[in-house]
């Protein structure tokens, strides 16, 4: 039995890979725009908890953290949980020390309190 093909062979190999790969980059487009609105609402809730005055400003939060440890803040992250009834924000902190060493804290939004801190030489880094 012979099948004529509606695509001649030369173009198969290309038509196919094109086949294969719009889709992915559909779909990975599809989830940049996604993961990009996410960020936004978090922006949005942020700005509300610190209008509120739920939270305090970040550069209120960094300035003391680094007066308390002697180290840089060099990634923040701000996060909602729920204890109980009432929602609680917090800023999870990585630092670089003096010494080289990366920390993490977790400090209150809405006191600047420094709930806990984990790395190597956390039992000495924040007074």
């Amino acid at each position: 039995m012979f099948i004529r093909r509606s695509v001649p062979a030369p173009y198969d190999k290309p038509m196919r890979r094109l086949l294969i790969v719009a889709p992915a980059a559909l779909l990975l487009a599809w989830a940049e725009i996604g993961a990009a609105r996410a960020d936004e609402d978090d922006n949005v809730r942020a700005r509300a908890a610190l209008e509120a005055g739920e939270i305090r400003p970040l550069k209120e939060i960094v300035s003391s953290v680094q007066r308390q440890c002697g180290g840089r803040v060099i990634e923040v992250e701000l996060v909602q949980t729920s204890h109980g009834s009432q929602p609680a924000w917090h800023y999870r902190l990585r630092m670089l020390t003096p010494r080289g060493d990366v920390l993490g804290l977790d400090v209150n939004a809405a006191t600047t309190e420094i709930l806990g801190v984990k790395g190597k030489g956390a039992s000495s880094a924040c007074q």
